[in-house]
């Protein structure tokens, strides 16, 4: 759209921007408001003349924009209906909680004696003390030995527990100067005994002897000991092992020996 222009008998003069903003709002066509409660009636904009116009310069006032002013909220307002208001009525108040006096500091009423009995140690105590303390030593005593014995054997019959002897027992012409040597052995629980006699190994003799039985899981620990005495009374020397607490008796007839039987008198 083409812009408007303003025509006068001495040319062209520019069209004012204000006119264009008073197309558009209808409130910029409206002349301003003077300094004074006075109307001016000789307003020179709306003078048909060029030399009004242009002796007396065109004031414009910018519109101002309308702010509208929002209304106080108003309060929302609910009511009960009649049965809550009801209920409610007819709930009962709480009741007061009762007030609490406070106590009196407690006061023991025993006698300072019967206090300073009470605090005394009794002597039983002592006494129990004492026989724990006695029980732990025997117990670690009883350890101690054990363990010392072991260590001893191991120092002295070796592992397997080996034990070795002469003696003279009249087997293979022996004498004083050439007894029988003897060799006992704790294989795993079983002894064995082997006889060199007159100290030959081509005359040697092997005697099979017991198997230890027992809930003691150390059996193949027992050293097997011999002695050599007579216990029937044959005048022979007789061969005994020594198990620990146990004795195992070989009866000698002469040319080796023999497992005991009910029928021999043993007098050990």
């Amino acid at each position: 759209m083409p812009l408007p222009t303003t025509q006068t008998r001495r040319g062209y003069v520019p069209p004012d921007p204000l006119d264009y903003l008073a197309e558009d709002d209808p409130d910029a066509s409206r002349p301003p408001r003077p300094g004074s409660s006075a109307i001016r009636l000789n307003d020179p904009r709306f003078t048909g003349t060029q030399r009004a116009i242009s002796s007396q310069p065109t004031t414009r006032q910018m519109p101002v924009p309308y702010t509208y002013r929002r209304s106080a909220q108003q309060p929302v307002t609910t009511t009960a209906s009649p049965a809550i208001t009801a209920r409610m009525r007819a709930t009962p108040a709480p009741a007061p909680a009762p007030s609490v006096s406070p106590k009196a500091p407690y006061k023991s009423t025993l006698s300072e004696r019967e206090k300073e009995s009470g605090r005394r140690i009794h002597w039983l105590l002592f006494i129990g003390v004492g026989m724990l303390v006695m029980l732990a030593l025997w117990v670690l005593t009883s350890w101690l030995i054990s363990w010392g014995t072991q260590r001893l054997d191991d120092i002295r019959y070796g592992n397997p527990r080996t034990y070795q002897t002469d003696a003279v027992v009249g087997h293979g012409g022996d004498s004083p100067q050439h007894p029988s040597h003897f060799i006992a052995i704790n294989l795993h629980g079983h002894i064995i005994v082997v006889e060199l006699m007159a100290g030959d190994p081509a005359k040697a003799i092997t005697y099979g002897g017991p198997y230890l039985y027992g809930t003691n899981s150390n059996v193949d620990q027992i050293p097997p000991i011999l002695e050599f005495k007579d216990v029937n009374g044959d005048g022979k020397p007789d061969m005994i092992i020594h198990l620990g607490d146990q004795n195992i008796v070989f009866i000698n007839t002469g040319t080796k020996f023999r497992p005991s039987d009910a029928n021999d008198k043993i007098h050990l």
